[in-house]
């Protein structure tokens, strides 16, 4: 009984934990107009570029799940005078564990999207993101200053980047952001390629000029 019990709540965290990771980035790349799908952000790389957040969550889950099954054994030993191990505490004492993880889930959900929205908005007006840290690695997004573009062809060129930011890749393409007016370009990974700063901000005048015609006519 005190498996399936343990089965189910776990299963049910562990989604609620997931679907957070989820909401967490997208509410970053939402500053940007677009979603983690949009630069090819997998199941897999949510969990493994928030391994810092997950480390701390899950402390957080074994603190308070020990805190709750304490406080059941004191009530349990109180009423029936004796000790007991965590398979003989009653039905209840699984349904508070349950109320006590989505309750740690929403504080850190909260949490973590007020850092991503903060990131997102930093990245939107030209500022280098390049990870967030709190002694450890907490979310690992990126949104970098484009440093330089080059053609690739026999005769290479140099293409204009003042105002754009590198997001990430989707497909053969590099995604960027225009600082200027909120547009996503998609940059041939096969005709171009990409330098970017993680310290140089677009805060130097004129800057935000990336709507300019060279820009906009880059092979896709």
């Amino acid at each position: 009984m005190a498996l399936r019990h343990w089965s189910a709540v776990g299963a049910i965290a562990g989604l609620c934990f997931f679907g957070l990771l989820a909401a967490m980035y997208d509410e970053f790349y939402t500053e940007f107009g677009i979603t983690s799908t949009d630069v090819e952000l997998s199941y897999s790389d949510t969990l493994t570029r928030s391994w810092g957040f997950i480390i701390t969550v899950a402390v957080a889950l074994a603190v308070g799940i020990s805190v709750v099954l304490w406080i059941w054994k004191r009530i349990f030993k109180r009423k029936h005078g004796r000790d007991c191990k965590i398979d003989q505490l009653p039905v209840p004492a699984y349904l508070t564990a349950l109320a006590a993880i989505f309750a740690i889930l929403i504080c850190a959900g909260l949490i973590g999207e007020n850092f991503m929205e903060a990131a997102g908005k930093r990245g939107a007006a030209g500022q280098p993101v390049t990870g967030l840290r709190l002694g450890l690695l907490f979310f690992d997004v990126r949104a970098q200053p484009v440093a330089e573009i080059v053609s690739v062809a026999s005769s290479p060129v140099t293409i204009p980047t003042r105002g754009l930011t590198f997001l990430g890749k989707s497909g053969r393409s590099f995604v960027l952001y225009c600082t200027a007016d909120g547009q996503i370009l998609r940059l041939s990974m096969e005709r171009f390629t990409l330098r970017t700063s993680t310290h140089q901000a677009l805060r130097e005048p004129g800057a935000r000029d990336c709507g300019t015609a060279v820009t906009r006519q880059l092979p896709q």
